[in-house]
C-alpha cells in the first residue's frame, strides 16, 4: 500500500532531493508558499518551501526499498520509528493539498486582523493583554500597542501568538 513518507533534506536541497529521488521512481511532493524577499533594494516573490529542509516521498515499502533513498543526493535521512520510516496520516497530506493550487504552492490565509484591529496575545510574557495591531514585520512577528504603566509600547510577538480580540 502507497504511503507518505517525510524526507529530510540537506540545507537548502530540497528540490535536488525531490528531482533525484523522482529519478529512483519515488513519486515526490514538495509544499511550497510565496515569500516576500529583499535583494538588491528591490522586493521580489519567490517561492520557499512550507517545511524547510523536508519534502513528502510516496512509496509502498513492500515493492520499493526505502534504504536507497537514504544515499540519494540531497537527502539527509528520513523520519525514522525503531526500525523504519514513520508514515504520515494521509489526512494531513490531503490537508495540505486541498490548500495549494495547480503548481503545488500553497494559499496561506491572511490573518484575520489589519492595522488599527484589536487583537489579544495568547502566549508568552504578554499573555492575555489586549492592545491594537499595527503592523506585519518580515521576521514572522507583529507589532503590537500595548497600554502598559500608563503609556503606549510596541512589542514585537510572534504572529501565531495572536488572535482577534
Amino acid at each position: 500500500m502507497r504511503r507518505w513518507y517525510v524526507v529530510r533534506s540537506q540545507p537548502n536541497a530540497e528540490r535536488r532531493a525531490a528531482e533525484n529521488l523522482e529519478r529512483q521512481g519515488y513519486a515526490t511532493w514538495l509544499p511550497l508558499i510565496r515569500r516576500r524577499r529583499r535583494h538588491a533594494r528591490k522586493m521580489e516573490v519567490v517561492l520557499r518551501p512550507l517545511f524547510p529542509r523536508y519534502l513528502f516521498v510516496a512509496t509502498d515499502l513492500e515493492i520499493m526499498p526505502w534504504r536507497p533513498m537514504l544515499s540519494t543526493f540531497g537527502v539527509a535521512g528520513l523520519i525514522m520509528g525503531r526500525d523504519a520510516p514513520v508514515p504520515v496520516p494521509e489526512a494531513v497530506i490531503e490537508g495540505l493539498r486541498a490548500r495549494a493550487d495547480e503548481a503545488g504552492v500553497l494559499a496561506l490565509e491572511p490573518a484575520a486582523y489589519g492595522p488599527g484591529a484589536r487583537v489579544r496575545i495568547t502566549s508568552g510574557p504578554f499573555a492575555e493583554l489586549e492592545g491594537i495591531f499595527q503592523a506585519r514585520t518580515d521576521a514572522e512577528r507583529v507589532a503590537i500597542l500595548l497600554s502598559l504603566m500608563g503609556r503606549a509600547v510596541r512589542v514585537l510577538v510572534p504572529e501565531g501568538d495572536v488572535e482577534p480580540a
